[in-house]
């Protein structure tokens, strides 16, 4: 039998039973469009959570912090200078940086008081960090600095812009802090800043230290943490802590808080230094691995949505069956008039199995189309309703390529896993006892 012969009797015997075809692709519409729906709602989920942790940093930038300070037992030796060096050496690494924060301090601008994180970096090294200048150069130094898109909104004539030198959660995920309206933000670039320390001598009395900070630079806005950081010199942060703590901290051989590599701008190499670093003893944390992380995660969420759904296309495979039965004992005498002229067992196996696969592909087509039109009707509301609660978040919903090809193949393997059985009775049939068969 050619394969136009066989199309046309399948399609000829679908149209004749076209009601109860219907009926037994419903099955097959909902379990797809439920697939569609539920798994391009975790997509949307997965890209914009993914996103908004892209936005903390560099992808190709790892954080790392020895073991003794995160509360770890390791035997790999601080952050001293050494231990740089020795991670500098690592295949993929492009440049390390000690990243020390100088807390207690508080800024000013003529009357108004604000704060920032301070960080003192590798001057050398602050090339290789991909920062994006708005205005002026990312040259620090002699108290020279950078600061984030955003510091500039964080100073107020009464000093309530958030409290003394840190941030909140908020602040962290990268948030507004309504204690500044950000239109009154005060432009920082080319602007000298004051930063204020305070200690306490052997007395008891309190001193205080001012040093002048010229803003020679401002960072393009990433919509993370960045944004509301300062970046000095590593030895002025030194020179700052050593007046106030009274002594120079001996970072090189005690070994510093924490340290900025920058790897390759390739995914796969990150991952491969940070799984290096850990194995010499270091706790690392890049953007990277978290992100890859998340996609595992997601990835997880995924399969079991769609195998929640999957149960719908299991159940509608049963209807199917149930079709395809009754239509061997419907057309018994039918299976032995096609053997008796001359067909084979492969020829009749041939005609339940595509009735089976089309009536899948029916259902899956139909199902493919209701489910994006519904994942986009539930994009529109979601859309709103976060636009409506102050939310950047513009789309909820993704629908991968993969989705609609994937179910429409899953739906007429459904079709055809429920044809086998019929199809074997239907093949069994003895031409003789067909044709006596009322």
């Amino acid at each position: 039998m050619s394969l136009r012969d066989l199309l046309g009797l399948v399609l000829l015997n679908l149209n004749r039973m076209r009601s109860r075809v219907v009926m037994t692709a419903m099955g097959v519409v909902v379990g797809t469009a439920a697939i569609v729906v539920l798994i391009s709602l975790a997509s949307g989920l997965q890209a914009s959570t993914v996103e908004s942790f892209e936005d903390f940093g560099s992808l190709n930038q790892i954080t790392v912090f020895s073991s003794a300070r995160m509360g770890g037992d390791s035997s790999a030796e601080g952050l001293t200078a050494d231990a740089l060096d020795d991670l500098a050496s690592i295949d993929g690494v492009v440049a390390i940086t000690p990243y020390e924060s100088l807390n207690g301090g508080s800024l000013s601008y003529n009357r108004l008081s604000g704060f920032a994180s301070i960080y003192g970096i590798d001057p050398d090294v602050i090339e290789n960090m991909d920062f994006v200048m708005t205005e002026g150069d990312d040259n620090i130094g002699n108290y020279t600095v950078i600061v984030g898109s955003d510091v500039g909104s964080r100073f107020s004539e009464d000093g309530d812009s958030g409290g003394g030198g840190g941030f909140g959660p908020m602040m962290m995920m990268g948030g507004q802090d309504d204690s500044t309206d950000t239109e009154d933000a005060i432009d920082l670039m080319g602007k000298t800043i004051t930063l204020e320390l305070t200690r306490r001598d052997d007395d008891g009395d309190e001193e205080t230290h001012k040093v002048r900070l010229r803003v020679g630079g401002v960072i393009e806005s990433s919509g993370g943490q960045e944004d509301y950081n300062l970046y000095m010199s590593i030895d002025d942060v030194e020179d700052l802590t050593a007046w106030k703590n009274g002594e120079r901290p001996d970072w090189e051989d005690e070994g510093y808080s924490q340290a900025i590599v920058i790897a390759e701008q390739d995914a796969e190499i990150t991952l491969e230094v940070t799984d290096e670093i850990e194995n010499r003893g270091y706790f690392a944390m890049s953007t990277t691995s978290i992100v890859e992380a998340l996609n595992s995660t997601f990835m997880i969420i995924e399969a079991v949505l769609g195998g929640v759904a999957s149960i719908a296309l299991f159940v509608a495979a049963i209807g199917i069956a149930n079709t395809m039965i009754m239509s061997v004992l419907e057309r018994t005498r039918e299976v032995g008039l096609m053997k008796a002229v001359g067909a084979t067992n492969r020829d009749v196996l041939s005609v339940f199995l595509t009735e089976a696969a089309f009536i899948g592909l029916i259902g899956g087509v139909v199902g493919i189309i209701l489910g994006i039109v519904g994942a986009q009707i539930i994009d529109v509301f979601a859309a709103s309703y976060l636009a409506s609660s102050g939310s950047d978040i513009t789309s909820v919903v993704v629908t991968p390529l993969w989705l609609p090809i994937g179910a429409m193949i899953f739906s007429v393997l459904i079709g055809l896993g429920a044809g086998i059985y019929p199809a074997f009775r239907a093949v069994q049939l003895d031409p003789v006892m067909a044709l006596k068969y009322e």
